[in-house]
């Protein structure tokens, strides 16, 4: 199964949100209140997002809208329907004279190839942003950036690396988000990246640092009152109880888990904590418990498989449909260069013919000149 922390990233999209549509100050109240209900009710942020998206007069704004409504299908794990609306995106971009809005752009679809597991093209469009952000002249825009980009490059090193080098990018990223203050959404990031540290150290069987790091993030949690992410932290935290062999402190904290999940409605959550459940209590011998919770877990796992064999589809068609571009592109050029080939090959030998001519002609002359001067 799939490691449930990567898909924790649709908070991280709401640093791209705040001061990114100051020229459409009546949609400014719209965003703020949205922010708050992509977590627990997707479906309205994005009928909000679409409202703003055809209200929209300007580029920024309708971006914006686009990454509001890519952050909500993300939190429904619906990946493909997320990438469809981030790379719509890319349109608007021509429009642009911010850099801190294309990088935006760029860091944002760099995600959405991570979410479905398309890691090469995400670490393009993440060095892309990288390589943009040099421009940056003013240094507070850099933090919210540089963290977003080493966040989702320490995703993608876990899964094809290590944690070892994941660990460094969530570090840098902490380094960053710690630069800003008094931001909602900079405070679940935290909690999003000390979770994913203590996953990391338990992978590694560093249990004190795992227990600090999930305590962390469900501070974290709380400070904001993301739902999803104390559940996700009180799942974490209940798997080093797990390893300890204190099965009914860990079922204490999953109790806990799943009664915030039950406001969230997030299915691979409530996967993982079904499943912990049903171990656990399987561990102190509940039987009847034990099978109450496999089945939630096997009914949810259903589900989760549906949906991400869509998402696997959806992108398997995107890269084709890439692919198919890139190969028209490359015939085009191939065309191109064969008709340049063609021309100057006409124009040499015109060229050739014209100097050889030129010089039998000269060479007639001489002879003649030659067999003037004969006695």
């Amino acid at each position: 199964m799939r490691k449930i922390e990567i898909y924790l990233l649709p908070v991280l999209l709401l640093l791209l949100l705040p001061g990114s549509i100051s020229a459409q100050k009546d949609l400014d109240s719209i965003i703020g209140i949205t922010k708050n209900k992509i977590f627990d009710d997707p479906n309205n942020a994005i009928q909000i997002g679409n409202e703003i998206l055809s209200n929209a007069t300007q580029a920024r704004t309708k971006i914006n809208a686009l990454m509001l409504i890519s952050n909500a299908y993300l939190s429904k794990r619906e990946n493909s329907k997320s990438l469809e609306y981030a790379l719509e995106t890319q349109k608007y971009l021509p429009e642009l004279r911010s850099k801190r809005t294309q990088i935006n752009v760029l860091n944002t679809i760099g995600m959405q190839h991570q979410q479905l597991r398309i890691y090469d093209k995400a670490i393009e469009y993440l060095d892309e942003a990288l390589l943009l952000s040099k421009q940056i002249k003013d240094p507070d825009s850099l933090p919210s950036i540089l963290g977003y980009n080493y966040t989702i490059r320490g995703f993608i090193y876990r899964e094809k690396m290590s944690c070892e080098i994941a660990q460094n990018y969530f570090n840098k990223a902490i380094y960053q988000f710690d630069k800003i203050n008094n931001i909602s959404s900079v405070t679940a990031n935290l909690s999003i990246l000390t979770y994913n540290k203590g996953n990391c150290f338990l992978q590694t069987s560093q249990i004190d640092s795992a227990r600090i790091n999930f305590q962390k993030s469900i501070d974290y949690a709380q400070k904001v009152g993301a739902n999803s992410l104390f559940a996700f932290a009180k799942k974490g935290l209940s798997e080093v109880f797990t390893a300890e062999g204190n099965y009914l402190q860990a079922i204490e904290e999953l109790k806990e888990a799943e009664d915030a999940s039950d406001k969230v409605g997030d299915l691979v959550l409530n996967q993982g904590i079904y499943k912990n459940l049903s171990d656990n209590y399987l561990a102190i011998d509940k039987r009847e418990l034990y099978k109450k919770y496999f089945k939630k877990y096997s009914d949810v796992e259903k589900k989760v498989h549906i949906k991400e064999q869509k998402s696997v589809n959806a992108s398997i068609t995107n890269l084709i449909q890439d692919n198919k571009d890139l190969m028209q592109e490359k015939l085009s050029d191939i065309k191109t260069l064969m008709w340049i080939v063609i021309i100057a090959f006409i124009v040499l030998i015109f060229t050739f013919s014209l100097i050889t001519k030129n010089n039998y002609k000269r060479f007639r002359k001489a002879k003649e000149m030659l067999e003037t001067l004969k006695p």
